[in-house]
């Protein structure tokens, strides 16, 4: 199943009308399934196995790879889409890997060597802190705001969101393409830039983690 973090449920209908109707996608406009899992950016995933637990925690849950990693980046570029190309290329690339063990969980299940216990996953998953759930409420008032017609007052509260989680790449990401990608666009702005409504952007951010291969939650396989 997959589930689409969006405020705006229309921006996702073409790729749920793609995979319907054989894989079943839901809408989360408020991020709820972010919070209760542990997603902080996308694709991410956990599985969840037919008794209903967690059997693998969040994690990056990329299963092709991106055309943009053999891609050569030309020259005569403007250098800000320069930089950003080349740390999209540095993303780690995991895809294959995390397909096989997808496909062995599938053919045997608790046997499955990617199958964790209980301990593990909470081994593994990411600390939930004052911090953490601070920002959570942070995002989920400013989504209430927007939802009432208040979206100016919205960003008072993602703002005090990314501060407080800045390791949460939905809610900047949701809130930078609500102020960069125009309102007549029928696609999302992936480049999220600097504005003059918050004060990060998606490039100068990821740079100040430490560049593209510090971007991803990595499976660990």
């Amino acid at each position: 199943m997959t589930v689409a973090l969006d405020v705006e449920p229309e921006h996702t209908y073409p790729w749920i009308d793609a995979a319907s109707p054989t894989h079943p996608s839901l809408i989360d406009t408020r991020h709820v399934t972010g919070e209760l899992f542990g997603f902080v950016n996308i694709p991410m995933a956990v599985w969840i196995d037919e008794t209903g637990t967690i059997v693998r925690n969040a994690e990056s849950a990329t299963i092709e790879r991106s055309p943009l990693r053999d891609m050569d980046i030309p020259d005569g570029l403007d250098e800000r889409l320069t930089r950003m190309l080349t740390e999209v290329k540095a993303i780690p690339d995991d895809a294959a890997a995390y397909r096989a063990a997808i496909v062995d969980w599938a053919r045997h299940g608790a046997e499955s060597p990617y199958a964790l216990t209980p301990d593990e996953v909470i081994e593994r998953s990411r600390p939930r802190g004052d911090d953490e759930a601070r920002a959570a409420a942070c995002f989920e008032l400013g989504q209430h705001l927007r939802d009432h017609g208040d979206a100016d007052a919205a960003v008072a509260w993602w703002r005090q969101a990314h501060q407080l989680d800045p390791g949460n790449w939905t809610y900047k990401r949701q809130a930078w393409t609500l102020v960069t990608t125009p309102q007549d666009a029928t696609e999302n702005d992936l480049m999220q830039g600097p504005n003059d409504v918050y004060d990060g952007n998606w490039l100068d951010d990821v740079v100040a983690s430490g560049g593209g291969e510090n971007y991803a939650v990595r499976p660990k396989l």
